[in-house]
């Protein structure tokens, strides 16, 4: 996969001519109309699983915390009017790798046996086609996150890392099952208008094909996000329904999110605030609760101090205790606009039939623990973006 990976950066140097890099701050480029960027994020974890024994009780690895390489382009159509396209990959650096079949053994037509192969796990990111009107805002058809996700992410100052806030928000028990880059979409992006913006979208994954009397999987998110000032405001609401997750896969069964967020800005100070009620149509779940997040983050200098906080309310099951926190507090130093280091420690307690980890958030580390088990982490990482 690494060698796929190099030669598809090969050919697009060769289609769009020589690669000329920018100064410090800047992206670097393809010539013609195709930019290139990407981020490489690495940690070093120390794991306390919070395991009873005989069970391991530390683990030490490093995570590739939703590394990606993309290209992105744009062409003026006139009258405000542009097509785009995004190609962007998840690219696991910490060699996290996926086993898949590379070969078959057959006789008289049976397959008798298989060799798997390990591969390097390369996923698609945002990737899309689309127009963007100054006017009238973007329509765009791909791989997307979802209006749902966007609408509180940059409440989160632990984004991407081993203390992500999906430990508690969209996830329930460690399955994040919101939050979601939703596949085989097409999403609109309405322009800004004082402030105010809004998002829809709708995922039709599933729909190729037959899925007899359940119907077809399909799920849909919109968004209302409203920035002034030093304010910042949102409401999200998102659904899904005959299999799309893990939680609505038998009949018809259908599960909701609602989301609603509020940032402020005071100097060099941050605060976020998230409010989050999950449910689904089944009577007493275990997947119906509600969630609570806070966030700090003040800087100084080169240096941004980080606290978090956060709830999971129990299930409606009455027979079982799901509820946990998650606390986190770190600091990170900015070495230049392009590159930071940071150290964190991120621990989540969980009640006696819950199972909320750590890291859950697409950093490509996630722990989840046994029932009742308590993990930490204390967590050193490197982040640069070109």
């Amino acid at each position: 996969m690494k060698k796929v990976l190099a030669v598809f950066v090969a050919l697009t140097v060769s289609m769009f001519g020589s690669m000329a890099f920018a100064a410090e701050g800047e992206p670097s480029l393809v010539k013609g109309n195709i930019e290139m960027y990407g981020m490489a994020k690495l940690s070093v974890d120390a794991v306390s699983t919070g395991g009873k024994s005989p069970a391991d009780t530390n683990l030490t690895k490093v995570s590739s915390n939703s590394s990606r390489f993309g290209l992105k382009g744009s062409e003026d159509l006139g009258d405000g009017l542009s097509a785009i396209v995004q190609v962007e990959l998840g690219v696991n650096m910490d060699g996290t790798t996926s086993s898949v079949v590379s070969s078959v053994t057959t006789s008289g037509g049976l397959v008798t046996g298989t060799k798997t192969t390990d591969v390097n796990t390369i996923s698609f990111r945002n990737t899309f086609v689309g127009l963007r009107s100054e006017k009238w805002g973007t329509l765009l058809a791909g791989t997307y996150d979802t209006p749902y996700k966007i609408s509180t992410g940059k409440l989160d100052p632990f984004v991407e890392s081993m203390a992500d806030y999906n430990s508690i928000i969209s996830s329930v028990n460690g399955k994040v099952n919101f939050d979601l880059r939703f596949k085989d979409v097409v999403a609109y992006l309405s322009p800004t208008w004082s402030g105010l913006q809004l998002m829809g979208s709708r995922s039709t994954s599933g729909a190729e094909s037959s899925n007899g009397a359940t119907g077809n999987p399909y799920a849909y998110s919109v968004s209302a996000t409203y920035a002034t000032g030093p304010l910042y405001a949102s409401l999200a609401y998102e659904t899904h329904k005959n299999g799309y997750t893990d939680w609505d896969k038998s009949g018809n069964l259908k599960n909701s999110g609602t989301k609603a967020g509020l940032g402020l800005t005071a100097g060099n100070t941050k605060v976020g605030l998230v409010y989050e009620s999950l449910k689904d149509d089944t009577a007493d779940s275990v997947n119906s609760r509600d969630a609570y997040y806070l966030a700090v983050s003040h800087t100084i200098g080169k240096e941004t101090i980080k606290l978090a906080y956060g709830i999971a309310a129990d299930g409606k099951d009455p027979g079982t205790k799901t509820g946990a926190t998650l606390a986190a507090i770190g600091v990170d130093h900015a070495f230049s606009k392009r590159t930071t280091v940071y150290a964190l420690y991120a621990a989540v307690k969980n009640d006696a039939n819950a199972t909320y980890g750590i890291g859950t958030g697409g950093a490509g580390g996630a722990y989840v623990p046994g029932a009742g088990e308590d993990p930490s982490v204390i967590s050193v990482g490197l982040n640069h973006s070109f």
